[in-house]
């Protein structure tokens, strides 16, 4: 026998409340009678506590009912201290606090359908009874308070670490919940001893200063650093290139940040320019900062300079034997530059002396070990060999190669972030530290970096690809370096806000393979074409990258596209209909039988979406739903967490 199908009517007029109300008339008419009259007081008594008694299961049987109602009133936004939430971590353990919820069944989804077919007035409590006891007219609210109360009961929200793992999208409109929820979960990180970093785009003061005040409260204020082009006096400088270990590392860092749109050849022509610059200064001994990359191949006689340096080193310490020769070959170079064209089979610089040097290099310096033994001199050095390369091609194919590097690096060498992104080591006078992606992993800092990418787009898109690529490397050496065990237990937590001003090749690579290394991604984002956008409308790669995070966070969204990816990953279930049907007819042949009438009920399952797509946009703020551990679907609120509390308990 098929189970029969149970229906909830939750939004149905509480009857039980007037029959608990009779029956306890009831029985406080008898517990009268009795007292008043001289009758059989055992019987009336008897009867009087059957009625109360049948009184309080009806009362007990509308509770229920009256409870989900006023739960679909909604629940008041939380402000909690900081100090209150560091209090309150203790008995977290190992735990992720995401506020306020419960874990959405079908049930919940069919409670939802169920509401949407009615009008407000029949789903919240009279309005003078709301204010009667309190509470704020859900009506006027923003958003629909109804879906949170879908539950008549709430629980912590905690979500362990180790689900973490796979990453996290946070996904709202503006104002929604992102911010906050950024604040409330990085301050729990950041108590853990945690190493957090943070790209803020928008340079937030509260999210900022909930950064500071965790490194506070955590006992170490140190712990906190921050870079912002707008406050450099109060920033850390950050060498973005400083961990690499080959030189094609540094070369392959700085391509990563090249816009998607560039081709790929012309990628490859951008990344052999730097790794053949950096090749030369690395062999002169000059720093590799940014600013001292962008004044080396910022023209072709920046290239001809770092490469009379490199040259002069070579034949001045590892090949002196062919001193001789270079003067003869400046001599004559010398002699024939009164001529009015120049000499067959030379490279053209703006130097006599580093064109002879540039001769002597190709026609005498052995190009194999066999041939160098022989002659007893050393082979041509791989860093020299480059420079000469780029020398010897012309001056418009040079322009082409270093188009796309040179604006690149200007961007994030202007004004005050020349010293705040290269450094100067010898600069004394300086006093902020200066710090790079290595050491703040080591130290587990909270690194707030204020991108001000709303005064300046470029820039700032620059500066927080650079940054994650920076933690990319640092990712790949943890892998390379450190043992197993010890990368396990270390937990890097970066939070990308607006991520579309920061994503690229270096955030998909960290979402990707670093999970490995203890990196945990989270991305802010508000809709899904932010992302397609950012990489130049290339969907499937916005898609692999959504791919990559297996834990969902979605407020109020509105964009059609972002609500079918969420909707995707959802999924659906079966929920109850119920249909009711009724007829009345005539007859004229049957005498006394002219009417008919028939009613029925019938109740089938239909497959819908577990989370109706059509609430998404009215989640109310703070508010959210959660798809954890690719599975577990949980409707949840979070409070507004503000640093301010610990002054005013103090």
């Amino acid at each position: 026998m098929a189970e029969r199908k149970r229906f909830e009517q939750l939004l149905r007029p509480a009857y039980e409340a007037r029959a608990g109300v009779v029956w306890a008339f009831a029985s406080v008419w008898m517990f009268g009678i009795t007292i008043a009259f001289n009758a059989s007081k055992p019987a009336l008594l008897g009867c009087a506590m059957l009625a109360l008694v049948m009184g309080a299961l009806r009362i007990f049987a509308a509770r229920r009912l009256l409870f989900y109602k006023l739960a679909l009133s909604g629940k008041p936004v939380v402000v909690m201290p900081a100090i209150r939430m560091r209090d309150a971590m203790k008995d977290l353990q190992d735990n992720l606090w995401l506020g306020w919820g419960y874990r959405w069944e079908p049930r919940h989804t069919q409670r939802a359908f169920e509401v949407m077919k009615r009008d407000l007035n029949e789903i919240y409590p009279p309005s003078w009874w709301l204010k009667w006891i309190g509470r704020d007219d859900p009506r006027k609210a923003k958003g629909l308070p109804w879906i949170h109360g879908l539950d008549m009961g709430e629980r912590d929200v905690v979500l362990p670490f180790d689900t973490l793992k796979g990453h996290c999208a946070v996904v709202a409109t503006t104002g929604a919940i992102k911010t906050r929820l950024a604040a409330l979960v990085i301050f729990q990180l950041a108590m853990r001893g945690c190493c957090v970093i943070v790209i803020d785009p928008k340079g937030d003061k509260d999210l900022r200063e909930i950064c500071r005040q965790a490194a506070v409260l955590s006992g170490d204020p140190g712990r906190f650093l921050m870079l912002h082009p707008a406050f450099a006096s109060e920033s850390v400088r950050l060498d973005l290139i400083k961990n690499w270990d080959r030189v094609s590392q540094v070369a392959s860092r700085i391509t990563m940040v090249l816009d998607s749109q560039e081709a790929d050849n012309f990628k490859e022509f951008c990344w052999m320019a730097v790794h053949r610059i950096t090749n030369a200064m690395k062999y002169v001994g000059r720093r590799v900062s940014v600013y001292t990359l962008k004044t080396a191949m910022e023209s072709r006689s920046a290239v001809e300079h770092l490469t009379s340096l490199a040259l002069k080193k070579f034949f001045g310490e590892d090949c002196p034997q062919l001193q001789d020769a270079l003067e003869r070959q400046v001599n004559a170079l010398a002699a024939q530059a009164s001529g009015r064209n120049p000499p067959k089979g030379i490279v053209e610089t703006g130097s006599i002396e580093l064109t002879a040097m540039i001769k002597v290099f190709q026609e005498m310096v052995p190009e194999h070990e066999d041939d160098a033994r022989q002659r007893g001199l050393p082979v041509k050095p791989e860093e020299l060999r480059g420079l000469v390369a780029i020398l010897e091609a012309n001056r418009e194919w040079f322009g082409k190669m270093i188009i796309s590097i040179t604006p690149l690096l200007t961007k994030l060498t202007t004004d005050d972030l020349r010293d705040l992104l290269s450094p100067d080591y010898d600069d004394i006078d300086d006093p902020r530290p200066i710090m790079d992606m290595k050491r703040i992993v080591e130290g587990n800092h909270i690194f707030y970096l204020g991108s001000d990418t709303m005064a300046d787009e470029s820039v700032g898109r620059a500066m927080a690809t650079m940054v994650l690529a920076d933690a990319a490397s640092v990712a790949a050496e943890i892998y390379n370096y450190e043992e197993p065990g010890h990368a396990r237990r270390r937990e890097i937590h970066i939070f990308n806000d607006e991520a579309g001003d920061g994503l690229g090749n270096p955030a998909i690579q960290l979402a990707n393979k670093g999970r490995g290394a203890g990196v945990f991604m989270w991305f802010l984002f508000q809709t899904f074409s932010d992302i397609v956008d950012r990489f130049s409308g290339n969907v499937h790669r916005a898609k692999k990258l959504i791919g990559n995070v297996n834990n969902l966070i979605v407020a109020a969204t509105q964009d059609p596209d972002t609500m079918n990816l969420i909707m995707d990953k959802l999924g659906e279930t079966s929920i109850l209909i119920q249909g009711q049907s009724t007829g009345i007819g005539s007859k004229t042949e049957d005498v006394g039988l002219e009417f008919s009438a028939n009613s029925s009920t019938n109740i089938s399952e239909r497959d819908r979406e577990i989370f109706p797509r059509s609430l998404l946009p009215s989640l109310p703020d703070l508010h959210y739903i959660g798809l954890f551990n690719r599975g577990e679907l949980v409707k949840g609120r979070i409070p507004v967490l503000t640093a301010r509390g610990h002054e005013q308990e103090s």
